[in-house]
């Protein structure tokens, strides 16, 4: 099962630049916000915060797929809450966020075999 198909497509994330020295993410499905201050230099690099952006909502895409399918998986790896994604991610390297939703992917891939084919195979 692809990812697209439970949502991701739909996904949106909003995001505002507040004062030159520091910047704001929202996302759109809750309250959630995130300042980086002005002394963070993370928050200065605009690739950094676009990628936890799209990891954070990833990741919840990921853990919305492991509630609705039932597969059972637990931990921060599995919460849905986008806060605890985006900020993990400020600091990890990119290889571990590739790592990290390539783990999620192929946990579900398992619970999706899990689950069975309709094609009568």
């Amino acid at each position: 099962m692809r990812l697209a198909s439970i949502g991701l497509a739909t996904a949106a994330v909003l995001v505002s630049t507040m004062a030159a020295d520091s910047q704001t993410v929202r996302f759109n499905d809750g309250n959630f916000s995130f300042r980086f201050g002005g002394s963070d230099r993370r928050g200065e690099v605009e690739g950094k915060r676009a990628s936890c952006e799209v990891y954070a909502r990833i990741a919840q895409v990921q853990a919305d797929a492991n509630n609705r399918f039932r597969c059972g998986y637990r931990g921060p790896r599995w919460d849905s809450d986008l806060r605890p994604h985006f900020q993990w991610c400020r600091w990890a390297p990119r290889r571990a966020l590739a790592e990290e939703q390539r783990g999620r992917a192929e946990q579900l891939q398992d619970c999706f075999n899990r689950l069975g084919d309709f094609d009568g195979r």
